[in-house]
């Protein structure tokens, strides 16, 4: 009983790994749209100071996250 319960569960990944994957496709070359300049930069910047927010919070407050001596 549980040997054809197991067997049950492995049947579909075994299939797969036998058969390859037919609905795949890769399309490579230059982008479609092009984004511009400006737009980069705006992204860039909103990238830079989310990742720096958290770490200049800690910083600022570092003497509060030690407590008094």
């Amino acid at each position: 009983m549980m040997r054809n319960f197991a067997s049950r569960l492995l049947a579909p990944s075994a299939r797969a790994a036998l058969m390859p994957s037919r609905a795949m496709s890769v399309v490579s070359g230059p982008s479609t749209v092009r984004v511009s300049k400006l737009e980069k930069y705006f992204l860039a910047a909103i990238w830079i100071s989310g990742i720096s927010v958290i770490p200049a919070w800690v910083l600022t407050h570092i003497k509060e996250y030690k407590g008094p001596k």
